[in-house]
């Protein structure tokens, strides 16, 4: 079966990893056959790339993607496909630790059962010397007649499901019995690592939020938007009440900011005549301008206002 007739077809089982055998044709060596693994990254509880929940192909459909982009102008060839559950596991020699009463692989935190399963199809198709070139370690392998062969290789793997795919349609292979059986049992089930919540340092780390908004922000979110108003005023309640336990009182609304003053400050003189003093205008530094708005007097300014009397 050609790739894009599998793509157009979106089996619901072809979204979960499978082992799988492709041709791509025309090709230099028609024979050699491309016998891999696909959805390595997928198991249960996984945190996948943001966005990826969002993705139309994943597992054996993703891989089959890839192929179909790189193998332009040419086309590619299904022939065979393997299911394998999405699981996390553990090799013989891989150190295993604990974390949360759950065991999980320390020399490979993302070894998939799918990667073991494509390991044990690559060991029994080297058994029946089938390898395209020996002294390349990939994913090509040859039969010596027919596609048969692979298959056959792929049918002692322990899977789920086993299909097969021709030009009339996909069909889940009869012949398959669930793989051989070995014993010892080469793989162990993991889980991902789960740290400890730290509870001090989730305290000490609080997030917060600081707002401030001006008297003409709040009367515009109050007219544009009364639900996000009401909501405003009711984080600020809340807010209060958590900091203040014990109190009923709580502020209605946001404080405003104090009103800005002016540059050129205007006080009245100290006399002791019964008539209304007169005006004297004075003239603030920008620090002096600063620390006024900020309500803080200092001696230069009171010499500045008073001096002389």
């Amino acid at each position: 079966m050609d790739i894009e007739t599998l793509l157009s077809l979106r089996p619901p089982w072809a979204m979960e990893p499978c082992l799988y055998i492709v041709r791509q044709s025309p090709q230099a060596n028609s024979n050699a056959f491309r016998c891999g693994a696909s959805g390595t990254q997928l198991f249960s509880g996984t945190d996948l790339p943001y966005g990826s929940d969002r993705a139309t192909f994943k597992g054996l459909l993703s891989r089959m993607v890839m192929y179909q982009n790189y193998w332009l102008p040419n086309k590619g060839t299904i022939h065979a496909a393997l299911r394998i559950q999405k699981k996390l596991v553990a090799l013989p020699g891989q150190r295993v630790g604990e974390s949360q009463g759950e065991e999980y692989n320390i020399s490979r935190g993302n070894q998939t059962l799918v990667l073991a399963r494509e390991a044990e199809f690559h060991t029994e198709l080297d058994k029946r010397g089938l390898r395209w070139q020996s002294e390349r370690r990939n994913e090509l392998f040859q039969p010596r007649q027919k596609v048969d062969e692979l298959i056959s290789a792929m049918r002692t793997v322990r899977g789920e499901d086993m299909y097969l795919f021709s030009k009339d349609g996909i069909r889940e292979d009869q012949s398959y019995r669930g793989g051989r059986t070995r014993t010892p049992d080469e793989v162990r089930e993991m889980q991902s690592r789960q740290l400890p919540t730290r509870t001090a340092a989730a305290g000490a780390r609080a997030p917060y939020v600081s707002l401030r908004l001006s008297p003409q922000a709040i009367e515009a979110l109050q007219k544009d938007d009364p639900t996000k108003y009401a909501l405003l005023v009711e984080i600020v309640r809340a807010a209060f009440r958590k900091n203040n336990p014990g109190t009923d009182r709580s502020p209605t609304t946001p404080q405003t900011p104090p009103v800005p003053v002016p540059t050129t400050a205007t006080t009245q003189t100290r006399t002791t005549q019964t008539r209304d003093p007169p005006l004297k205008t004075v003239a603030f530094t920008r620090t002096q301008r600063e620390n006024l708005r900020l309500g803080r007097v200092t001696r230069s300014m009171g010499d500045a206002l008073f001096g002389g009397l």
